[in-house]
């Protein structure tokens, strides 16, 4: 017996759900080509067709900008958490935020994001069956119009399965849906490929092309870099009554300052930099973490206004490589 939602009832869950927690997923903005995650009510404007929203469900964990610690005199304050769900999220996006808890938390902990993660639940919506490599509490695999099986992970998980919403049904099978891995992504050599293209052509031709915005960097969901700040109010009495705070914001590899130490770049030209985005994204991290630093969504690709398409350049890498 396989445990079912209907269809029918995912808009009633949604609102039990928003009952106890805020609720964020896609939604359909007025571009129907164009998914935004935010706070839901209901079914209603919900998308569902695996498409990826602009920005990255990493923002509910690793925010473009937020505030770590504030302090006061001689006092240290971090600002609350807020627990909530975020539903709707296609496989790929779920294995996108799997990949970025290790990247937070191996070898070092990012003791920010560790209290983060702890207050965001995963509610997966997806066509394909739950894979090894998730880390969510509800995994809704839609099997026809009608049904979703659900496969409860954790502890709570189990207890949002526990809905008289939910029900046992013998006669709803599952799909038959293959997925391959990518054959650009995962090519077997591609970081070998990829260490000794130092001297390719294709870097200062990317450099011609390239604005350096980093806006790859901004929408990728496994780009982590970034920058602190310290502010502080200035009194006429520092010691008594200082305070302030310590902020962080998302970064780029990409832009120039990002390569600044002191009064040095170390990395000047445009095209150092571009190879080393593709690098890191896989060479580095693949030999790191096990897996590479892309998790195939193509969101650089649809967001780039130099439209760069970095399957296209590994393509020309594989290509020329074994020429």
């Amino acid at each position: 017996m396989s445990l079912v939602l209907h269809h029918q009832d995912l808009s009633k869950l949604i609102t039990e759900l928003s009952e106890k927690w805020p609720v964020y997923g896609p939604k359909k903005e007025r571009n129907e080509h164009e998914v935004r995650l935010e706070l839901l009510t209901s079914a209603k404007n919900l998308s569902l067709n695996n498409s990826s929203s602009i920005v990255p469900p990493k923002k509910f964990l690793f925010p473009a900008k937020e505030v770590l610690i504030l302090f006061e005199k001689n006092k240290l304050k971090k600002p609350a958490q807020t627990e909530l769900i975020l539903l709707g999220l296609n496989r790929k996006d779920a294995e996108g935020l799997f990949c970025l808890d290790k990247l937070m938390t191996t070898p070092l902990l990012d003791d920010h994001y560790a209290e983060k993660r702890e207050k965001v639940h995963l509610i997966v919506i997806d066509s394909l069956a739950p894979s090894n490599n998730l880390n969510c509490d509800l995994y809704l695999q839609r099997v026809d119009q009608e049904h979703y099986l659900v496969f409860p992970f954790g502890g709570f998980g189990g207890k949002i399965a526990k809905s008289k919403l939910f029900s046992h049904d013998g006669d709803v099978g599952t799909i038959s849906t293959r997925h391959l891995p990518d054959n650009v992504i995962y090519h077997p050599r591609l970081d070998e490929i990829v260490e000794n293209s130092r001297d390719h052509p294709v870097w200062d031709r990317l450099a011609e092309t390239c604005f350096n915005c980093g806006i790859c960097s901004y929408v990728c969901p496994l780009c982590y870099c970034y920058e602190t700040e310290d502010n502080f109010e200035i009194t006429s009495n520092i010691e008594k009554d200082c305070k302030g705070c310590r902020n962080r914001a998302w970064d780029s590899c990409m832009l120039p300052d990002f390569n600044k130490v002191t009064f040095h770049n170390f990395r000047p030209k445009m095209k150092d930099r571009i190879y080393n985005w593709y690098y890191h994204k896989f060479v580095r991290m693949p030999r790191e973490y096990g897996f590479p630093g892309c998790n195939g969504c193509g969101r650089c690709i649809t967001a780039c206004p130099a439209k760069i398409n970095y399957r296209e350049v590994l393509k020309e890498l594989i290509k020329d490589e074994q020429k």
